[in-house]
């Protein structure tokens, strides 16, 4: 009786909302008034996640198609319907419903749905013989294979894929659950655009890629950009293949200014300072070197691999050389046996939990590969002989190239594709062919190229659409995950203006009309 109690307890903590909670729904009864939502125009599916900043910025983009199209808003939450998640998601549909959400819906597969998710599971699964299979996976003209494939890695915390283990069919069975489900909603009612909050991840965007396939908008949205979505752009934040063009628009005089704010932004960044322009970061890989010599002196090429999180969306921008990063870590372990360089590994600082583990088993398996600590800095390491670095999609793809190295990746649809400052092989053979011919590699780095980059990506779109200085409140509320808590309505109440959000209205609706990829409003300064 005791624990029932307690449990009775948790939960109805739970279910009350906290002052500021309270506080963000007073707001919006008043500020979203007459938007209240219309059926005529059908729907606008609205994701509901509990991330405070994220919720702050969907009631500005479902307001405004809903009254664009006169469509009511309908929030789906991303799970099954339960006695337990009915209490429990009390405060959340209580925060939507003050911005006018009419409808909530959850995830549940009726008995139909269960036999057809089943059939397709008994159809598809014995089709899969390897990896890419997985990747490249489509149903009915939709395709998820990728959003299958990271899913699994992260929910289970794997590094890559075993077709036979039981935990992904699994993962195959949700996703087809997922599939069945949008398509049947789809079918059943008339949807005028969707608003979520990631383009990765089957719990997500199995919903963007059946609306893309039947052209509805898709949006996605959080507190520092808003993406328009199609069957030509299905990834959000691969803008960067836009750079060249959108630069070569600038005036000189524009270009000549971004290119040494890049510089100074660069040199900040290369003198430890953390979170220059990456404000989640926690950690920085550019500290002062240490005294102990780490790289070992010898005449022969030292290749410096950086490695990513092996479960964190091996495809947040499409297909990669490799299915998955530890697939194409092996690789190299393979390499490492053909070659005489010297090979080290390092890992960021900010590594997540679980990914050392499985370092070290490459470093057993392939005894080539020297382990660098982690809180080593890459100005010791470039310092001490680095020559190449090797990365798939990362960031050391500016950063060693900014500081003279050159980097190879292993992907197509690296941040870097549309400059000359990394090399970018186009298929594994050529990748290979590359690495083994370091010797005969004659390669010259454009700086202006990598300021030019870097000041597109991190310095001409700002990051204040939703809140007049996003750095600095998230400096000011103790860091980037603290966002998603209610600390953010707190900060958005606080810094209201009305004249603010009328332009916020404004610049959405004038994006929304225009079709455009990304929406460029540069903030509204009073």
């Amino acid at each position: 009786m005791k624990r029932f109690l307690e449990r009775i307890q948790r939960v109805t903590r739970r279910i009350k909302l906290d002052p500021r909670e309270a506080a963000f729904i007073r707001h919006n009864e008043g500020l979203w008034k007459k938007y209240r939502s219309n059926p005529e125009g059908g729907e606008i599916l609205l994701e509901a996640n509990p991330m405070a900043s994220s919720i702050i910025s969907f009631s500005y983009l479902a307001n405004i198609l809903s009254h664009i199209h006169k469509a009511s808003i309908t929030a789906y939450l991303l799970k099954e319907r339960n006695f337990r998640s009915f209490l429990t998601d009390t405060p959340l549909r209580q925060i939507y419903r003050s911005f006018n959400t009419d409808r909530f819906i959850y995830l549940d597969l009726n008995p139909a749905q269960q036999q057809e998710r089943d059939r397709l599971f008994r159809q598809i699964h014995p089709r899969l013989k390897t990896k890419r299979d997985v990747e490249e996976l489509t149903v009915e003209g939709v395709w998820f294979g990728d959003l299958l494939y990271d899913s699994h890695l992260m929910a289970c915390q794997v590094p890559t894929i075993d077709i036979d283990d039981g935990r992904f069919q699994d993962s195959l069975k949700e996703a087809l659950g997922y599939y069945v489900f949008w398509r049947n909603y789809l079918d059943a009612h008339t949807v005028s655009a969707v608003v979520l909050s990631h383009c990765v991840y089957y719990k997500y965007a199995i919903l963007l890629r059946h609306a893309v396939q039947r052209d509805i908008p898709v949006y996605q949205c959080n507190a520092t950009h808003v993406y328009h979505l199609s069957r030509a752009r299905l990834w959000a934040y691969d803008d960067f293949y836009d750079y060249p063009e959108q630069f070569r628009r600038l005036s000189p005089k524009k270009q000549d200014k971004g290119q040494q704010m890049a510089r100074e932004r660069l040199q900040r960044r290369f003198s430890g300072e953390i979170g220059v322009d990456m404000h989640y970061s926690t950690k920085s890989a550019y500290v002062k070197p240490r005294s102990n010599r780490v790289i070992k002196e010898s005449p022969r090429i030292k290749i410096l691999v950086a490695p990513h999180c092996f479960f964190d969306s091996p495809h947040p921008y499409g297909i990669n050389l490799f299915t998955d990063f530890y697939e194409w870590l092996n690789f190299l372990g393979m390499i490492t046996e053909k070659t005489d360089y010297d090979w080290y590994i390092k890992t960021h600082p900010d590594f997540l939990p679980g990914n050392i583990p499985i370092i070290e088993e490459f470093i057993k398996k392939y005894p080539r590969f020297n382990l660098v600590p982690p809180e080593t800095s890459h100005l010791q390491l470039i310092s001490e002989g680095i020559n190449f670095g090797l990365t798939v999609i990362g960031t050391i793809g500016f950063e060693y190239a900014a500081l003279g190295v050159p980097v190879i990746n292993a992907s197509l649809c690296n941040p870097h594709i549309r400059y000359g400052f990394n090399i970018h092989p186009r298929t594994i053979d050529k990748y290979e062919k590359i690495i083994m011919n370091l010797h005969t590699q004659k390669f010259e780095i454009n700086n202006d190229e990598v300021y030019e980059y870097y000041y597109m990506a991190f310095i001409n779109h700002t990051n204040n659409w939703l809140f007049h200085d996003y750095e600095g409140i998230s400096k000011e509320i103790g860091g980037y995950a603290n966002q998603f808590s209610s600390i953010s309505y707190k900060v958005f109440i606080r810094e209201f203006i009305m004249q603010r959000h009328e332009q916020i209205i404004h610049s959405l609706k004038r994006f929304i009309d225009s079709k455009e990829y990304r929406f460029r409003d540069k903030g509204v300064m009073l």
